[in-house]
């Protein structure tokens, strides 16, 4: 019995796998209107607008996007390859654990790799703007990090006083 459930499992974790892989990939590979990849709706552009920029600036942080783009597309097509490596692995009804703790390391080590450098861009940028200009992007990204989030677990609307207490079952 617990063999046929465990089957069962791993045939349901895979298909899991299976089915999120497209459309995690979906969702980095299209070209957003105003603004290149990346940006929604044009809010790259009105978003750096309200930082009152200087054309130095600009620049440099134009310079500075085009640097990364390469090494950034190239870490994606990595990240692309490891995972679809690892999926296909998984999917295999013979395979272990053991047998993809090799690629799941590195598919983790590039995880890391592609973290530091976003956080390499933002002391980059850091550098570039002055301490009112990062302030106030910080607030827009927060804003819209808010804006993207609302909503996400909550049951109901309105101010939380107004919201009628969970049922003890």
């Amino acid at each position: 019995m617990t063999n046929k459930l465990t089957k069962i499992i791993a045939v349901l974790t895979v298909a899991g796998f299976v089915a999120a892989g497209p459309v995690a990939y979906a969702g980095s590979e299209g070209n957003a209107p105003e603004g290149g990849k990346g940006y929604r709706h044009g809010q790259g552009k009105e978003f750096f607008k309200e930082l009152n920029l200087t054309p130095e600036q600009k620049e440099t942080l134009k310079t500075q996007r085009e640097a990364k783009k390469e090494e950034h597309k190239a870490a994606r097509e990595q990240m692309k390859v490891k995972m679809r490596a690892l999926h296909d692995a998984i999917s295999k009804p013979e395979t272990k654990r053991a047998d993809v703790d090799g690629l799941v390391a590195e598919v983790n080590a590039l995880k890391g790799q592609m973290f530091a450098r976003q956080i390499d861009g933002v002391f980059a940028m850091k550098e570039v703007l002055t301490p009112e200009q990062f302030a106030k992007m910080q607030a827009k990204h927060q804003e819209g990090m808010n804006r993207k989030h609302e909503g996400w677990g909550k049951r109901h609307e309105g101010p939380e006083e107004d919201r009628p207490e969970p049922e003890n079952e």
